[in-house]
């Protein structure tokens, strides 16, 4: 993927877009077997891949913002999630192998798709209001865990487009296609 899509995704998916909507499917989706796969293990699990979305994001030695500078990534680079440290630190793959640490802030998830394990109920934000009940077994595309008041993820609630519109849904009712 060339650094211009890269931008042009990490900036769509920041802007709660899919990438069918905009026009650039084939490069997020592109070769991903339907095999399903549990998420109840969210610290551990490698949940696909991750954007950088900071113009300049520090890739440290450890999950701490004091840690040793490995290195420098940029706005559209790719990751692979290893596992997550906490909510804000995650441990990655990036730039063919090397390992690090990245703030969680500043990273988001390409889109992925999962479908709802039960009849599932889409919110307006984390524990907002309820807007739409799905079936069992629909296609949502996973955009991004929700944020908790300090930036990181908050693990219990996934963000997802479902055919054009967005909201927010309990993770517990979600398994993923990889």
């Amino acid at each position: 993927m060339n650094k211009t899509t890269k931008i042009l995704s990490t900036l769509t998916l920041a802007a709660g877009m899919t990438a069918a909507s905009a026009g650039t499917a084939s490069t997020i989706h592109a070769q991903q077997p339907e095999t399903t796969v549990s998420i109840d293990d969210l610290y551990s699990y490698p949940i696909d891949s991750y954007l950088v979305s900071a113009e300049a994001l520090n890739v440290r030695t450890k999950a701490s913002p004091s840690s040793h500078k490995a290195d420098t990534l940029h706005l559209g680079d790719s990751l692979k999630l290893i596992s997550f440290a906490n909510a804000d630190w995650a441990k990655v793959h990036y730039n063919n192998g090397k390992t690090g640490f990245v703030s969680t802030h500043y990273i988001v998830k390409a889109a992925t798709t999962v479908k709802t394990k039960t009849k599932t109920k889409v919110y307006t934000s984390a524990e907002g209001k309820s807007i739409k009940t799905l079936p069992a077994n629909t296609s949502v595309s996973f955009l991004g865990w929700s944020k908790t008041k300090k930036g990181g993820f908050d693990f219990d609630w996934v963000f997802v487009d479902y055919g054009g519109a967005t909201g927010y849904m309990k993770t517990k009712d979600l398994h993923m296609t990889k």
